[in-house]
């Protein structure tokens, strides 16, 4: 014959051992989760990184095209300064002294714009070390916080293979229709099966106990349920 009270005794332990293991897995489950983030945060922080390098390879590759208009700038100017000795007459010459002096003028807006790449240049090249040297930081405290989550992996698992083995030496005291039941409830309430009453209260759902319900859990002669979210209920001694 089933010893209803010693079966309850059972399931509240039981209760207690299960609520441990959820919470361990639902922690071993979030440790994937916490490296994925760690890991793309890295990431984001590695392609800022990269932007700021291809900008400033950007930067040098228009100052090289800039460079080049100025080269052939200077080299028109050195055409019609040795065409300005060859003229005959001071129309020509003229006209030769106005075109030198447009080339100039644009050649003085070439320099600038140089200058000013110079400028983005040497701004793009400190922000690169910068961001290297925090990238450098970033990227140790990264492995230490890998190297933490994976033993506290290892320990969570170590953990939670101790509760199961407990739990398998629990079950087997546990009448099998009884467990089949529990389990289900288990299952379907979000980890929690069996519930206190307290003053008038299950404290499972917070609903209202009648009386005679309160009574009937506590003489413990069957299994009682709370007929709002159907966990099994109890009366802590």
């Amino acid at each position: 014959m089933i010893n209803t009270e010693e079966q309850i005794k059972l399931l509240v332990e039981l209760q207690k051992l299960d609520s441990q293991i959820l919470k361990m897995e639902d922690e071993l489950n979030s440790i994937p989760e916490i490296l994925s983030k760690l890991e793309s945060d890295f990431n984001e922080k590695s392609a800022n990184l990269k932007k700021h390098e291809d900008d400033t390879k950007a930067l040098q590759l228009k100052r090289k095209e800039k460079e080049g208009e100025l080269k052939a700038k200077e080299d028109i100017v050195k055409k019609y300064t040795t065409q300005m000795y060859q003229v005959k007459t001071n129309k020509e010459y003229t006209a030769l002294q106005e075109e030198i002096g447009r080339v100039k003028a644009d050649s003085s807006l070439i320099e600038e714009a140089i200058l000013k790449i110079f400028d983005q240049v040497d701004a793009e090249n400190k922000e690169v070390a910068a961001q290297k040297e925090f990238l450098k930081k970033e990227d140790a405290a990264m492995r230490e916080e890998k190297t933490k989550l994976d033993a506290d992996a290892l320990r969570v698992k170590s953990d939670l293979d101790r509760l199961k083995a407990q739990r398998a030496e629990l079950t087997v005291k546990v009448d099998q229709k009884i467990l089949a039941r529990y389990d289900r409830i288990l299952t379907n309430k979000d980890g929690l099966a069996v519930a206190p009453i307290t003053g008038e209260s299950c404290q499972g759902c917070f609903g209202h106990m009648p009386a005679q319900v309160i009574n009937e859990v506590r003489m413990k002669s069957s299994i009682i349920c709370c007929e709002n979210c159907t966990r099994i209920l109890y009366i802590e001694e």
